[in-house]
This record gives structure tokens, sequence and C-alpha cells, in this order.
């Protein structure tokens, strides 16, 4: 009887045993990829998509989840630098280390992410004075002033508190206003940030954003004081012909650049001293690739209102447009396919999102004389990613949505 006993539960222990394997089998194979987003406005999205009703079709981050039918979260706020914001009172780090209840959610999304999406920098130094930044970076004595340490890039890159006379306001007898520069400690928040996203999560894939060019011509980042500070300064080469004033948006386009490399850059210096510690998603590269594809009948490159390069930026000069969202989503598919993580659908996910974008957005525009099935035909042609938004955004552009 008591060998019986045994052997009954025995093959009892071994039926639950099995259960239990097929649901932990069964809870990794359909628990989805997770992604996390933070950082500043650009993820966050509420500034660029337009209209805001269509900011889940438009905005990368829930283009890439919904493509792929992966589980994504948004924590991104407007206004975040590395730490320490002006607009939101606090920064990334911050936020990464507050211990309120408000942080809890946050913090655990984090720690079930797969990947970690991040676009921060660009607070660093749009929050400060531009118009200064690029004076500086402008001057043929720029690196030799980098070396020594004095300029403001030292002070971004350290964090430091430094005065500089503006050259757009001016008291009342006409002597520039000093302008106070109370950066972030950028490389060492980068560091910092790294650790802390680590500790919380250290299986995640952190991807940090690189900063993208917003300059083109009309753009409004920097007065016309600038443009003629600028003027004044003879170009040493490294932004168009040796000896000229910088006065083209080709030049302070290069200008921008050179700026972005110094802030870039940081993400860059950080792998050199800890590979594969993060990966970057270069949208500033990924821009840039669309811009020069727009070159006028004697192969220079558009720069104008109606080039293409400008339709990636949103009417406000900062934040990518629709167009611009689609560019950094199709770049993170890339780097998601070249993960093999990404859906073997994303693709048919996509056209499928914009074709009923054309249907209810477009079929009766201009008067009912916009090509739908045209249109339509060109996404269905279309073979990757990037080909779908090309094939969306020429159909509808100089066409007016109707909502």
């Amino acid at each position: 009887m008591r060998r019986k006993f045994v052997c009954i539960l025995t093959v009892v222990l071994l039926i639950v045993t099995a259960a239990f394997a097929l649901t932990a089998c069964d809870k990794t194979e359909t628990t989805p990829y997770t992604i996390v987003y933070v950082g500043d406005s650009i993820a966050e999205a509420l500034i660029g998509p337009s209209p805001l009703g269509e900011r889940d079709n438009y905005g990368y981050y829930a283009l890439v989840g919904r493509v792929n039918n992966f589980r994504y979260y948004n924590h991104s706020v407007s206004g975040h630098k590395t730490s320490t914001g002006i607009v939101s009172g606090e920064g990334l780090l911050e936020v990464l280390n507050r211990e309120d209840e408000n942080a809890t959610l946050m913090k655990t999304h984090l720690q079930e992410a797969d990947m970690i999406h991040i676009s921060v920098l660009g607070n660093n130094i749009l929050q400060y004075n531009l118009g200064l930044l690029m004076l500086e970076v402008a001057d043929p004595q720029f690196r030799q002033k980098y070396e020594q340490g004095t300029t403001l890039i030292n002070a971004l890159e350290n964090g430091d508190r430094v005065y500089r006379d503006s050259v757009e306001r001016f008291d009342a007898d006409g002597k520039p206003v000093q302008v106070e520069f109370d950066f972030p400690s950028t490389y060492q928040d980068i560091c910092d940030i790294v650790d802390r996203l680590k500790e919380l999560n250290p299986d995640a894939t952190i991807v940090f954003q690189k900063v993208y060019n917003p300059f083109f011509e009309g753009s409004k980042h920097l007065s016309a004081t600038v443009h003629r500070k600028l003027a004044q300064i003879t170009d040493d080469g490294r932004f168009g012909a040796e000896g000229q004033p910088i006065a083209t948006i080709a030049q302070i386009r290069k200008v921008g650049d050179e700026l972005l490399g110094c802030l870039n850059g940081m993400l860059d210096r950080y792998l050199e001293e800890h590979p594969n510690a993060f990966t970057i998603l270069d949208a500033r590269e990924a821009f840039e690739e669309v811009v020069v594809s727009d070159k006028d009948v004697d192969g220079n490159v558009k720069l104008g209102g109606d080039s293409l390069g400008r339709k990636l930026i949103y009417q406000d000069w900062t934040h990518p447009s629709n167009f611009g969202h689609a560019v950094i989503a199709g770049l993170t598919q890339d780097l998601l396919d070249e993960m093999g993580v990404s859906s073997p659908d994303a693709v048919s996910n996509y056209k499928k999102i914009k074709k009923e974008q054309i249907n209810r957005l477009y079929k009766n525009a201009g008067n009912g004389n916009f090509p739908v099935a045209s249109a339509i035909a060109d996404i269905d042609s279309a073979e990757t990613f990037f080909d779908v938004t090309m094939a969306y955004f020429n159909a509808i552009d100089g066409w007016t949505p109707v909502y």
C-alpha cells in the first residue's frame, strides 16, 4: 500500500512539474519585447507629430512599438536635460534617482525593459544662448582655446558656471548684457545615467540617440545679430571656402554640425572608455543622408524651405516633423532588425497604418481629388521601412488632410 502511494505521489509531482515548466515556457514565448523611452520632448512627441491626435501614428516611440507588436512605455518629459532642467526643474538623472511614489511606475517599467531608448542631449545646449555657442565654435581659435579649457564647450562637458557678454541683449547704455551659463556636468551625467540604468536593469539594451542638425534656410534659432557676427568671422576652411565670411546657410549648417559634434562626441568618448556599454542611434547621420539626397540641377544640396531635409523638421525649427519621426522610427527598426528582435511583419504592419491614414485623412482631400488608389499602390509596392515612409510622404506632399 505504501509503495502504491509513493508511486501515485511521484506521478502527481511529475505532472505538476511538467505543468509549471509548460507555463514558464508559455510565459517566455508570449511576453512581448518591451521598450521604455526616457528623455526630452523629441521622444515625448507632444511637439512635432501633427495633429496631436495622430501622435500614435507619427511619433517614433509608438510606431516602433505598434509595427512590432511590442510593449512600450514613454516616460520622456519636455525640457529634460541630462540633469537639472530649466523648464522641468529637474533632469533625467534626478528622475532616475528619485525615491518618491511618482517614480515607482517608471522604475518598474525600466526594470522590465528589454530596451531603454534615450533622447536627452539636445536641451543641454538649447536651453542656453545658442548664438554664443555657435560664435564660439566658428572662431578660428576655437580648437586652441578648447585645448586650453577656456571655452563654453569645456564648461558644457565638465559642468561649470560661466559668464559671457551677450551679442543679442544690451543694457540702457548699449553694452552687452552678461549671460550666465550654468551647464550640467554633461559627460559625467552620461556616466551616471548609464550606471543608474544598469543598476535598475543590468540586462537591458541601452540606446542613446544622437542630436540631429536643425539648421536650414530661415531657421529661427539664430538672431539677425548673430548672423551679422558670424559674417564678420573669416572661415578657416572648416565650414566652406577658406578666407570667406561665414554667411551662407551651408556654412552656418556646418558650424552647427561642429557644435553638435562636440555634444554627440561625448557619447563616442564614453564608448571608447566603456566599450559596448550602450548602442548609439545616429539620428544626426540618418537626417543628413536625407538632406544630401536632395540636390539641385547643379549638384548642390538644397537647404531651402522646400527641401527634403527641411521637411524633417517641424515648423518650430527644432523638433522632428511627422516625416522626421518616421525616419527615426526607421532607424530604430534597422537596429531591431540587426538585433534579431523585430517582428517579421513589421513592414507589413507599417503599411497598414499608413494606408489607414490615407483612407481616413486624405480620401476627401482636395475636394476628393486626392489619388488614393495610386498612393496605396505605392505603399503596397514598397519593400523596406524607409520605402514605406517615402511612399507615404511623397503621396501626401502638398495635400491638406481632412479631419
